[in-house]
């Protein structure tokens, strides 16, 4: 088996700009293997502020030089470029590898305008007109009951779900989020806050709580459904060491009785269809947060573009 791997740097055509970072230049890792062939793909996704992983890091670990962190994104890209080469050797698309079916994922769109209440609602009504289903707005301390509120008056019929990206403290977020009818709020605290904050906010909170950063791998998983902290998870197919990793995580939390998200990570097209083929399997019952490619590129890597 060949393999390679190509750094890309790619600009997107709006703002992402959530309470503790901003993307304005994309940077990532394209990884390929060949064999008799045929190639298989998988995309690392660099983001600053999200993951201490960056294109260097993932090179290096793509190339087993020695790194100063665990690298599972950039593991994960190998991985899925290896089973992709596998599904093609057999014939088959990669979601019925996984176990999932072919055919259309209901998604929704992520609105990444942090403190700029006249941005959100214009690319709100925008999203709504392209037919997506939910729409996930970032929040946090500052940003967060006013420009949830005028969503909500601005879209009535939509899905609506927030994400802080753990900015939020125990004892900080505002009681009134709670009464505005959100499908669910996502990470609202840092990996690093006790299981117990989490499970007391679950018990004071209708809302549902969905985890995503603090979702590390099965150990964390298990840990948090012991606690009673969560009521989602938001899987990213990218995130993990792997798809088999990922669906593990998705095994243990339907069993487990818990909602599924199936997220994104800014990805092209190659990326995408790796976060695709994962929410075709059973149990995702919210919109995935899995745009077109036009919502990000101007040009995607693959052709036909996602739509």
């Amino acid at each position: 088996m060949h393999a390679e791997a190509f750094v890309v740097e790619m600009p997107l055509v709006g703002d992402y700009q959530t309470g503790d970072h901003g993307v304005a230049l994309r940077r990532g890792v394209i990884v390929r293997v060949s064999r008799d062939g045929l190639s298989g793909w998988g995309e690392f996704v660099e983001i600053p502020g999200y993951s201490p992983e960056t294109t260097e890091t993932a090179i290096a670990a793509l190339r087993g030089e020695p790194v100063t962190h665990s690298n599972p994104m950039a593991v994960a890209a190998r991985r899925t470029a290896e089973l992709d080469l596998r599904a093609k050797e057999q014939s088959r698309p990669l979601t019925t590898l996984l176990g999932g079916e072919p055919g259309p994922v209901v998604v929704g769109a992520v609105i990444a305008r942090f403190g700029d209440v006249d941005g959100l609602l214009s690319e709100a009504r925008v999203r709504v007109a392209d037919g997506y289903r939910k729409l996930k707005i970032k929040i946090g301390p500052g940003f967060d009951v006013v420009p949830t509120l005028a969503l909500r008056s601005a879209v009535p019929d939509t899905v609506i779900a927030a994400d802080a990206n753990g900015a939020y403290q125990p004892g900080e977020i505002p009681v009134e989020l709670d009464g505005i009818g959100l499908a669910y709020l996502e990470q609202p605290y840092s990996p690093a806050v006790d299981w117990s904050a989490w499970a007391e906010l679950r018990h004071r909170f209708a809302t549902p709580i969905c985890l995503d950063e603090s979702i590390t791998g099965p150990p964390t998983l298990r840990s948090a459904i012991a606690a009673g902290a969560c009521d989602l998870v938001n899987l990213k197919a990218a995130r993990y060491a792997g798809p088999s990793q990922a669906m593990e995580l998705h095994d243990i939390a339907q069993s487990a009785g818990l909602g599924l998200v199936a997220g994104g990570l800014l990805e092209t097209g190659i990326g995408r269809a790796a976060a695709l083929a994962l929410a075709r399997l059973p149990g995702f019952d919210q919109p995935a947060d899995l745009s077109a490619s036009n919502r990000y590129w101007d040009r995607d890597l693959v052709n036909p573009a996602w739509t």
